[in-house]
Order: structure tokens, then C-alpha cells, then sequence
């Protein structure tokens, strides 16, 4: 299997956006367009950032852990989860594997058992490479996304059936950049003073392919920067129409990915996506985007580098002090209508309100250090899922409790530890994964569950489930 990598951006100056060239890495490099961006040399010998998909092994677990977390058995042990879709009784799951490629498992409550349902045929020749999203509407319908831009749709008549299952692979329309640049991920060098130090280089990579929806007919994709709808077209079979692309015609270089989806109702959508542009030894560093669609269309609601028509991200009440830290948005949720909650750069969170003129607050967390942290940027999120009182986070070997507290969020004040917050501020505590007293030092992709107590945390060798307040 080819190995992809994602990276969370460092910080670099918001000139170099605009001056990089961008899109996306295949298995050679082409020469990097200049333009004056600055560059990260190049490492002799880069690590793969998520060396845990090497060393996805993992020890003899005791079932649950002091706070309820408990480690189920995977069917192979190099399989590094990317994403779960929950149901109370059943889950879904889509993992990248160096010996399988990409494969889509099921866990049944009854049996506390984990099996693959897929075909295999996503892992044709030239296919299967990395795994997008998961998504189902319910226990017998399910869709998945993996390279290169296909879409499965698996449906079944009952639990104990087998799934049937039909493929569509999305049109990608943008900049040309030869067979050898995949439009579906972006990838970053990251962590450049760790290896001014002697530590390796860190390198990581997210999918721009994925599926998403709010009822089995209501159905979302997207490829690299188009979004598309399931739809039917003139009375035919459903079809995977393409409704809004993410461009800038005067900047034809320049490359845009959306990465991930959510919302509460089909009159409200977000995507997180970025735009910027690509060099072939450090990767893409773009600017942190959010795509609201609504009846009356989709519209870029959100740009960390400040394109005309969307809101800057500030930090602070005043609104006066933007955010413009290069990188990417990872995930998105929507704690109520009319606001997004989206994961930047691994390390921080912007809470957007859509109220009046609208407002996207950066909001740090502070105190949330991973177990593990040497030669890694702090605290690495990767997911949020937010349900009531309750936001959740994954990243780096843990799992945050946070308040859900909007109020907060729009004041900037972040997720702090309760002895830290400021009066009217949210707390958050570490909600450990810790198994057998040793901690978790892998990456947990994504959180999310069907309530606080039936949530899921998935990763790199792990699907650590927990049933309990």
C-alpha cells in the first residue's frame, strides 16, 4: 500500500500563501513552484508521521480501563481507523492497512466482535490507497469514501445480510498537475525545530475525499474541491450531482481541499476546506476555510487569510486581532443552528456564529498535552463531536471532556483546565485512554458516539469504546 501522510501546518507568514504553488502529492515529487513561498528543506530522512501505521501492534489489553474506555479486538493489527459512524447496537468503521489497503468494518454490540464488509473491490489495481469518511443514514445502509475519489454505497435487507455494494468515482475539475499528484490528500513536512534538534521530521497527510449526510436522502461527497449530491436526475438511478466547487479562477494555481462535513438539519451544512498553495518538498500550507450551505446556496463563511465576502478569524471579544496561522481545518461539528465548531492546525478550535454579521472566534486549549510528547506539537487534535453540555475531542493519545459552552467560545476563552478558566470560561479534563497503566502513544482520529454515553475514539491499531458517564 502507498504510504499518505497528513501534517497539520506549522506557522508560517500569511504572505507565503499567497505566493506558494499548491495541490497535492502522488508518489514522486515534481519540482516545486517557487513564487517566493518559503520552503522547509528538505529531510534526508523524513519520518511518516504516523509511524503507528507501521507499528500499529499493539499489547495484550485488560478490557476497560478507570474511566470506562475499553479496547476492542480489531480483526488485523496493522489497521489504523480513520473514521467511525455509531449506532446503539452496531457501528462502521473505514481503516487504511499497509497489507489489506482500505477496508470497512462493522462491530455488533451482541457479539462485542468487530468484521469486515466490504468486497475488497476498492482495492483494485491503482486503487485503496488511503481512506476517506464513513457515513450511515442506518443499521442496513452505509456509505464510504477511498482513493481514487470513489464513493461506495452498501445496502443490505436485514443485519444479518450481506451487503451489496456499487462504486462511483467523482470527476475532479481543477489545475492539471500531472498522473503523478493526487487531488484527494494533502500533505505537510511539520515539526521543522524538532529535527533542527536532531529529532526526525514529522510528515502527515488528510483525505480530501469523503461522504456525509443528514437522511438517507439527503446525501453529500466531495473530491478535492467540488462538493456533490446524490440526486436523481430527470427521473433516472441517483447520481452524485455536483452542486458547489471551491476555486479562484484569478489564481489558478492555487489548490483547494475540503476535508470533512456536518450539520444538524438539510437547511444547514458545513464543510471545512482550505485553500493555498503547494510545494513539492514541504507540502501544502494553505488557509483555514469553512463552506456553509444553506436554501439559499453555499457561500466561503470563514478565511483565516481574509478573502473579501468571509469572515476573519479573531481572537478575542474585540474582534480586532486576527488569526492567520497557516494550515488546515481537520473536522467540524455544530453545537446549535446558525454555529460551527472547527479543529485547526491539531492544536486549537474556531467557534463561528452566524448571528447578525457573523463572528469566528479562535479559541485555544490550554493544558491538554498529549501523553507523549517528545518531537510532536502540542496537544495534536484531530476530531471534535459535540452532543449537549458535552465536546469531545481526540487527538494524540487522549480524549478531551470539554463544556460545550458557545458563550465562552465566543469571548475566545478556549477549553482550560478548572483550576485555569476565567470566570464564565469552559473547563474541559482529560478523559484518559491509558490501558493497563501504560498511556495511549497513537494518534485517535476521530471521537464520536450516538450520546455521552455510547461514544467511540479510533485510530492507529485502536477502537476504544465506552459505555459509561
Amino acid at each position: 500500500m502507498r504510504r499518505i501522510l497528513l501534517l497539520a501546518c506549522g506557522s508560517l507568514a500569511l504572505a507565503a500563501v499567497v505566493a506558494c504553488a499548491t495541490s497535492d502529492e502522488g508518489t514522486s515529487f515534481e519540482p516545486a513552484i517557487d513564487g517566493g513561498a518559503t520552503s522547509v528543506p528538505e529531510a534526508e530522512s523524513p519520518s511518516e508521521a504516523d509511524a503507528s501505521v507501521k507499528d500499529a501492534g499493539v499489547r495484550p489489553l485488560s478490557s476497560c480501563n478507570a474511566v470506562g474506555w475499553c479496547a476492542t479486538t480489531l480483526p488485523d493489527s496493522d489497521l489504523v481507523l480513520r473514521d467511525i459512524w455509531p449506532f446503539e447496537e452496531r457501528a462502521f468503521a473505514i481503516a487504511e492497512s499497509e497489507s489489506l489497503g482500505t477496508k470497512v468494518l462493522e462491530w455488533t454490540e451482541s457479539t462485542k466482535s468487530w468484521a469486515y464488509i466490504d468486497d475488497d473491490s476498492q482495492n483494485a489495481y491503482g486503487a485503496g490507497h488511503y481512506a476517506g469518511k464513513v457515513w450511515a443514514p442506518n443499521e442496513n445502509e452505509v456509505y464510504y469514501a477511498t482513493a481514487p475519489a470513489l464513493i461506495y454505497h452498501g445496502t443490505r435487507a436485514t443485519p444479518s445480510s450481506p451487503f451489496s455494494w456499487e462504486s462511483t468515482r467523482l470527476e475532479y475539475v481543477g489545475p492539471d498537475h500531472g498522473p503523478d499528484r493526487d487531488p484527494g490528500y494533502a500533505w505537510q513536512l511539520k515539526d521543522t525545530s524538532a529535527a533542527q534538534n536532531g529529532l526526525p521530521y514529522i510528515k502527515q497527510h488528510v483525505a480530501a475525499v469523503g461522504v456525509w449526510g443528514t437522511s438517507a436522502d439527503d446525501v453529500y461527497a466531495w473530491y478535492a474541491n467540488r462538493i456533490f449530491r446524490r440526486m436523481r436526475v430527470d427521473g433516472g438511478s441517483p447520481a452524485w450531482v455536483p452542486e458547489h466547487v471551491e476555486e479562484n479562477p484569478s489564481a489558478p494555481h492555487e489548490s483547494f481541499y475540503i476535508f470533512g462535513a456536518a450539520g444538524s438539519s438539510r437547511d444547514e451544512v458545513w464543510f471545512v476546506s482550505s485553500h493555498g498553495l503547494y510545494n513539492a518538498q514541504s507540502g501544502f500550507y494553505g488557509c483555514s476555510t469553512l463552506v456553509r450551505r444553506t436554501p439559499d446556496g453555499y457561500r466561503r463563511v470563514v478565511d483565516s487569510c481574509g478573502a473579501e465576502g468571509s469572515l476573519r478569524v479573531t481572537q478575542g471579544s474585540s474582534g480586532t486581532a486576527y488569526w492567520t496561522e497557516l494550515g488546515w481545518p481537520t473536522s467540524v461539528d455544530s453545537p446549535r443552528p446558525g454555529t460551527a465548531v472547527i479543529v485547526v492546525n491539531n492544536r486549537a478550535f474556531v467557534y463561528v456564529d452566524m448571528t447578525g454579521a457573523g463572528k469566528a472566534r479562535f479559541n485555544p486549549v490550554n493544558g491538554a498535552d498529549p501523553p507523549v510528547v517528545v518531537g510532536r506539537t502540542k496537544p495534536n487534535l484531530q476530531s471534535v463531536w459535540i452532543n449537549g453540555d458535552r465536546a469531545w475531542f481526540s487527538g494524540w493519545g487522549l480524549v478531551i471532556d470539554g463544556e460545550n459552552k458557545p458563550d465562552a467560545w465566543a469571548e475566545s476563552y478556549g477549553l482550560q483546565p478548572p483550576k485555569a478558566a476565567p470566570d464564565g470560561g469552559a473547563t474541559f479534563s482529560i478523559s484518559s485512554t491509558a490501558l493497563d497503566g501504560a498511556p495511549l502513544d497513537k494518534p485517535l482520529y476521530q471521537v464520536r458516539g450516538t450520546s455521552n454515553d455510547n461514544l467511540w475514539a479510533v485510530g492507529s491499531g485502536y477502537a476504544l469504546h465506552k459505555k459509561t458517564p
